[in-house]
């Protein structure tokens, strides 16, 4: 038991480097024109905005700690939820962009979360966010996601998101036939409390994107100095999410990188809002706040953790006085 925590931890370890690297190599590779950045507005925007995305991960680690209590039946502390989340989180720059539920899982086994619990968790999240991602481009903007998705979504990404369907689901139908454990979680699924707990969190992810929509709202209003109306905000938050989800289906961009910029370049360029240059401008630097506000997230969980660490040893050293 000892040497299966011992390889889980080298894992885990590996996987944390491998992830900063590629978050540091993603952001040379954005190629900012920083001379746009250089005054006191940009800087607190771009400080703001990044603080901002931070803010994000502990929001959504508040509703998979929801997801998470309800499937175990427990309590499981926030500190802990957040420190799991917030240093797996680095990992979607992975290639692949589902690194990070894999991290999420390495990383969990150490405070002895139950796997199962845990990757039930994970698609539940993602479905819930790609449901209120979907919601709101269609009742907001359905054209433009009919657009960005033609554009995109070429046959050989659909032949592999049909194939990919199949196999989860017939995994999935062998799984439930041969586990009774399985098979019980799943039908706790089936249940109003859980639907509460799923709603709530829709309400949570919706926030979320609300955040990161306006972060890029005040990129385009305060650096770029683009004079927008309440409708344009509203279409701009509306277009982040339709990127999001892009970037989100399209496999082998890790963090959607490259794919969400092209999306938002696409979709604000048919808006004729603003130039090509200062769309492309807002995505790079949306990009990059949202790369920093990952990094500060994942300090902010070794923190936590070593908070976690802190707490037996307080107690033991107050218990002797």
């Amino acid at each position: 038991m000892i040497t299966i925590k011992k390889y889980i931890k080298y894992i885990g370890n590996i996987v944390t480097v491998l992830s900063i690297a590629f978050v540091i190599y993603a952001l040379f590779k954005l190629n900012i024109d920083f001379s746009r950045l250089a005054n006191v507005k940009a800087v607190i925007i771009c400080i703001a905005g990044s603080l901002g995305v931070t803010l994000t991960v502990y929001i959504l680690a508040f509703a998979w700690k929801n997801t998470l209590d309800y499937l175990a039946g427990t309590k499981t502390g926030y500190r802990e939820a957040a420190h799991v989340y917030g240093k797996a989180n680095i990992g979607k720059y992975l290639p692949g962009n589902v690194m990070h539920y894999v991290e999420r899982n390495l990383f969990a086994t150490k405070i002895g979360l139950n796997q199962l619990e845990l990757a039930i968790s994970s698609v539940l999240e993602v479905i819930g966010i790609v449901i209120v991602a979907l919601l709101f481009s269609l009742i907001c903007a359905y054209k433009e996601l009919v657009m960005a998705l033609r554009e995109y979504m070429q046959p050989v990404y659909i032949i592999i998101a049909v194939v990919a369907v199949v196999l989860v689901i017939a995994v999935a139908i062998v799984i439930c036939l041969k586990s009774k454990r399985v098979r019980e979680m799943l039908g706790r699924l089936a249940n109003v409390k859980f639907l509460i707990v799923f709603i709530e969190n829709m309400l949570i992810y919706a926030v979320v994107f609300a955040i990161l929509g306006i972060v890029l709202v005040l990129i385009c209003g305060y650096i770029l100095e683009i004079n927008l109306t309440v409708s344009m905000c509203a279409m701009i938050i509306t277009y982040y999410m339709l990127a999001w989800v892009v970037g989100f289906v399209i496999p082998g961009a890790p963090g959607g990188i490259g794919v969400r910029e092209a999306v938002l370049v696409l979709l604000m360029g048919s808006s004729s809002v603003m130039s090509g240059s200062q769309i492309l401008m807002a995505a790079l630097v949306h990009r990059m706040l949202s790369i920093i506000g990952d990094i500060v997230g994942y300090f902010i969980s070794l923190l936590l953790a070593q908070k976690e660490s802190n707490t037996p040893q307080q107690a033991d050293g107050a218990s002797n006085l």
